[in-house]
């Protein structure tokens, strides 16, 4: 119809103006979020209302002022004063400093170690899975943080420290899981070297015993350690932290230590660096915030962790703690990417028609929904068995009484059977999907999701960031060739006997609670197959035919478990505090192993069932109750 009105021409503050996506609280908006917390409800009591709090903190309107303050002012080094004199003196921005005394305050080091419960860990990941998407990467220093405590309290429960290292190791723990902000301590972690990465054999920093009266005090009164290290670290992030643990060369090989990061001038007078400079801080693609590295050493005192030629054991102990780190961490931004797609759909219209009410657009969103579903029920049952077996005593009273159907882990021995084996799956896995799932939602706000202008819908910030996920801590390689190494190591058959005994007492499980619930049968027969074929064809090859199948292996291991957890989920039956269904739960078990097939013959009718079933799983069932709503054709 022809309007009698004149057409009116738009301007740079006149016509139309899209309407904001307004960014809910995650924990509320996030079914799948909610869901892995109903899962593990048995030992997760009393923690919703903190979960929500957290939830409604990060996305509040200070919060991505803090981010934008850290992105546009990444840190700098003056590394030379007027007068030519060296010096080393890093800045970074007043947004990164305040969002990592928000983190540290909110315990996301400090609550594993404030109690002696194996549900910890699940408690500190899930507040960190909130946490990341606002974080400006100030989790990158705390997963190392994290390590170190894990580290350090190990010894400490111990007898083989001298009652100097006593001193300094308890004072260093005690700041590194404290939650004030003014006493707290972040700690970096130096493995990489030009000549290699996670390879660290060819490491050409050299540490040298220089006596236990060697004197001397750190930058907070205790004695420094008896150890002179000389050398070059490549990459070095946290580093505006107070202490690092670091690989060097001894006499009898490879070691670990400690060392502060700055100490009292010999006068007494002043504070300066502890034999480390900055040569240049790194140019990156992501991680803006964080100050990453270039590190000189010449004569950094330091105290050995352990036994002199056992630093890969005792770096081990960090790289188990930041791998989940890295998998929950990708996580996080996957979940924070799909909240912005949630957003934009539900504001957005095409065609007369909200993208929430467009079939193509819902389904899409679903696609990535479940993906992200999987890996959620992956990285956080990779959490579970960490905190079990950080504290196997508070899991075994927890399960006192408890019939074992309903546990995910029968023991203590099969859960660090299966913690070594997934670890590096998880790491893997979760941030390499999340690398792809946030370019989708990217994808889905069309031009909006390339740019950069407000934090709050800056998916590009997201995906920049958790692409160093991808590579730190280990690259697909280096995590396939873990595995292969797990599998056929000295403790391989009983890894893998663990393994496959888990997977049968799920399934027997899951076969029980098919009995009262339908469209579990082909679920549970399906996995049966999968991990029939995964003895049969993968675990019989040799080792160096593994390691040349390292993806492939990854990924077979990696969906029998997913399968495996999203059946767990669907067996627990009808709907959860989260809102997912019965039949949603179902649908992703059924859509995990029976993936939509592009190759396969098309099907040219739109059915009902799944468009609506597409709707729950993109969108969630509070915001998809009407079913599935007419949507005017776009051909």
């Amino acid at each position: 119809m022809t309007s009698n009105s004149p057409l009116r021409p738009s301007s740079g503050s006149s016509g139309f103006f899209q309407q904001p996506p307004y960014i809910e609280n995650q924990y509320e908006d996030d079914a799948v979020f909610r869901t892995i917390q109903q899962c593990h409800s048995q030992t997760l009591t009393n923690i919703a209302a903190e979960l929500s709090d957290w939830g409604r903190r990060v996305v509040q309107p200070d919060i991505f002022e803090l981010i934008d303050e850290a992105e546009k002012h990444p840190p700098t080094v003056s590394t030379h004063t007027t007068f030519g004199r060296p010096r080393t003196n890093l800045h970074t921005s007043h947004g990164w400093q305040e969002l990592q005394r928000l983190g540290i305050a909110a315990g996301v080091v400090a609550i594993p170690y404030e109690e002696a419960n194996c549900s910890a860990r699940l408690r500190q990941f899930m507040k960190i899975h909130l946490w990341t998407g606002s974080a400006a990467m100030v989790m990158c220093p705390s997963s190392m943080t994290d390590g170190a405590a894990t580290l350090l309290r190990r010894h400490l429960s111990g007898t083989k420290l001298t009652e100097q290292q006593r001193s300094v190791f308890t004072e260093a723990y005690r700041r590194l899981t404290s939650r004030d902000p003014s006493e707290a301590w972040t700690s970096g972690q130096w493995m990489t070297e030009r000549s290699g990465g996670s390879d660290v054999r060819n490491t050409e920093t050299v540490a040298t015993f220089v006596g236990h009266d060697a004197g001397g005090k750190d930058a907070h009164g205790m004695p420094l350690g008896p150890w002179n290290i000389s050398g070059f670290k490549w990459f070095s992030s946290a580093t505006d932290s107070q202490m690092a643990v670091l690989l060097a060369q001894t006499g009898k090989g490879l070691s670990a230590f400690y060392a502060p990061m700055r100490r009292t001038s010999t006068d007494g007078k002043t504070v300066e660096m502890n034999g480390v400079s900055i040569q240049r801080l790194k140019p990156k693609l992501g991680t803006r915030a964080l100050p990453t590295a270039e590190l000189v050493l010449d004569g950094m005192r330091a105290y050995l962790i352990g036994q002199e030629g056992e630093g890969v054991k005792e770096i081990s102990a960090i790289l188990n703690i930041t791998r989940v780190h890295t998998a929950i961490g990708a996580l996080g931004y996957w979940g924070r990417g799909l909240a912005i797609s949630r957003a934009y759909a539900r504001v957005r219209k095409v065609q007369g028609s909200l993208l929430e009410h467009n079939p193509a657009y819902v389904r899409a969103l679903a696609d990535n929904s479940l993906q992200y579903a999987a890996h959620m029920h992956f990285g956080f049952f990779t959490v579970l068995l960490l905190g079990i077996v950080e504290e196997p005593t508070s899991f075994q009273d927890s399960t006192k009484g408890v019939s074992a159907s309903p546990r995910l882990v029968s023991s203590v021995n099969q859960a660090q059977a299966l913690l070594r084996l997934l670890t590096p799956i998880a790491k893997c896995k979760c941030s390499r999907a999340a690398a792809s799932g946030l370019q989708e939602c990217m994808e889905s706000l069309g031009g909006v999701g390339f740019l950069e202008d407000e934090q709050e819908f800056n998916v590009a910030r997201l995906w920049r960031d958790n692409f160093a996920n991808v590579i730190w801590e280990g690259t697909t390689e280096v995590m396939a060739a873990d595995i292969v190494r797990v599998l056929r190591g000295r403790d391989g058959e009983k890894i893998q006997s663990a393994f496959f005994v888990w997977v049968s007492e799920r399934l027997d499980a899951c076969r029980n609670a098919s009995n009262n619930l339908k469209g579990l049968d082909g679920i549970v027969q399906a996995i049966d197959a999968q991990s029939t074929e995964l003895k049969e064809k993968w675990l019989c090859l040799s080792a160096e035919e593994l390691r040349y199948h390292g993806r492939q292996l990854m990924e077979a291991l990696f969906r029998v478990v997913a399968g495996v957890l999203l059946l767990d989920n669907a067996s627990m039956g009808g709907q959860d505090k989260s809102g997912q269904t019965k039949e949603v739960k179902i649908e992703l078990a059924n859509r995990w192993l029976n993936p939509r097939n592009a190759s396969g013959p098309l099907d040219c009718k739109l059915h009902a069932e799944p468009a609506a079933l597409d709707r729950e799983i993109a969108l969630g069932s509070v915001h998809s109750s009407s079913g599935l709503p007419k949507h005017k054709s776009m051909l």
